[in-house]
């Protein structure tokens, strides 16, 4: 595995969602309070891209059918109305180091 840079911890506040590049994979960074996650960037019912989604109340919500997922682990807290069970996020480590956050892939 390998720890990869991918911005800068004072470049996101709260509630901040972003789509970087770590290698040759692109991911999710999710900065909740004073905790950065990272999970898949596209939604597993329909492929929407969830940067372009929002948090509420520490949930990652899809802005297209709100599916939401608990951006810890990428687990699926409620799937979108009517679309049975969907795939949980894949879910990546971070950690925050001299100011830069990084991702293990």
């Amino acid at each position: 595995m390998t720890w990869y840079k991918v911005g800068k911890e004072s470049s996101m506040k709260d509630g901040d969602l972003a789509k970087v590049k770590a290698g040759d994979k692109e991911v999710l960074i999710i900065r909740d309070g004073g905790n950065f996650y990272a999970t898949s960037y596209l939604c597993t019912h329909e492929e929407y891209d969830l940067s372009d989604g929002f948090m509420d109340d520490h949930q990652l919500i899809c802005p297209n059918h709100f599916a939401t997922f608990n951006p810890k682990d990428g687990s699926v807290i409620s799937p979108p109305e009517g679309a049975g069970d969907i795939s949980a996020l894949k879910s990546y480590h971070v950690k925050v180091e001299n100011g830069d956050v990084m991702v293990e892939l």
